[in-house]
């Protein structure tokens, strides 16, 4: 009975631990943190949908640790949640915010940055409520995968 006793709380242990396709595991419990997207347009399309659906646990997953700071500070807000729930609020279309149109200018680029068009275009549709984010950066990571790296709320002069 001890030797199933082990077997059943090795089992049991096993339960929280990142899967073969690399989606880290929650260390509090509940769903696993979803794993960083392989192409720029998979992570804007899943940052919109995520901020538009005010799923933070998604949205957060996907900034970089500096990103993130810059996103927390840009809404004067405490937390990446927080500064999640308050785009989230103000959004006026979530479904049309959560599949924007994005064009990239270089398919090769490694880094691409919404800020003044650099590099990616990335436009929801009118009355959506466009005007509630500012602009995010995008980084090729080490791995292959892509996190969102920077954010800026300046506007572009000119």
């Amino acid at each position: 009975m001890k030797m199933g006793a082990l077997v059943g709380a090795l089992a049991l242990s096993a339960v929280g631990c990142s899967d073969d396709d690399g989606d880290a595991a929650n260390p509090l419990g509940g769903a696993a943190t979803p794993s960083a997207p392989d192409n720029v347009e998979d992570l804007v399309n899943t940052l919109y949908g995520a901020l538009a659906d005010n799923d933070a646990s998604t949205a957060c997953a996907l900034f970089s640790p500096s990103g993130q700071v810059e996103f927390i500070e840009g809404h004067d807000m405490p937390t990446c949640e927080a500064a999640v729930d308050s785009i989230a609020q103000a959004i006026t279309d979530a479904e049309a915010f959560a599949h924007p149109t994005i064009e990239l200018d270089d398919p090769n680029a490694t880094e691409v940055d919404e800020y003044c068009g650099s590099g990616i275009s990335v436009r929801v549709p009118d009355g959506a409520g466009d005007g509630v984010i500012a602009a995010f950066g995008y980084s090729q990571q080490p791995d292959g995968t892509w996190l969102v790296t920077s954010y800026s709320t300046s506007s572009c002069g000119g």
